[in-house]
């Protein structure tokens, strides 16, 4: 899966509808999935194809209930009893977080933590929390089916530089596992 997660907490409704316009435009174009957290409303109002939910947000069943048209619904998880929740609630996808050092967020699980949380998982889990472009092989070969980003590219100096620094390195250890 590729895809964005339309997150901004403090933006107000208007800016996070605009910016939700404008990265269904862009995802659309590039066949990756735009995710809306958190925000229902949001995410119908820019034909969003999912959202995302925290861990103590809403639950699947309620949103499956009330909007069953959305695709995916996707979820954060800190743990492997959040993991074993989420495929029982028919999650498509969880975050697993933080794997490294996060400010403000729990202790990291590191790769080992990490690849002990997601056994036995049965649905796709990607890493989160403070996580580096040399880190994605370990990630990926922990059993992740991906990565997720924040910081890391958006705190970066060029962003867009840094977005192709994680990517460079998911091409570099995709080509490795395929043999090429």
């Amino acid at each position: 899966m590729v895809g964005v997660q339309l997150r901004a907490k403090s933006a107000p409704d208007r800016q996070l509808t605009q910016w939700g316009r404008e990265l269904r435009e862009v995802t659309r174009s590039s066949g990756a999935w735009l995710l809306v957290n958190r925000r229902i409303d949001v995410a119908q109002i820019v034909d969003a194809d999912g959202m995302h939910l925290p861990e103590l947000g809403l639950p699947i069943a309620e949103i499956r209930k009330h909007w069953p048209t959305l695709a995916v619904l996707g979820v954060s998880r800190h743990d492997s009893a959040g993991l074993a929740t989420a495929e029982q609630d028919s999650a498509a996808f969880a975050f697993l977080s933080p794997v490294f050092t996060v400010p403000g967020k729990a202790t990291p699980m590191g790769v080992h933590g990490f690849r002990t949380a997601i056994a036995g998982a049965g649905i796709p889990t990607y890493g989160l929390g403070g996580i580096q472009p040399a880190d994605v092989k370990a990630i990926v070969n922990a059993g992740a089916a991906g990565i997720a980003v924040r910081r890391g590219i958006y705190a970066a100096s060029d962003p867009q530089q840094a977005l192709w620094r994680y990517i460079d390195e998911f091409d570099v250890d995709n080509s490795r596992q395929n043999g090429e």
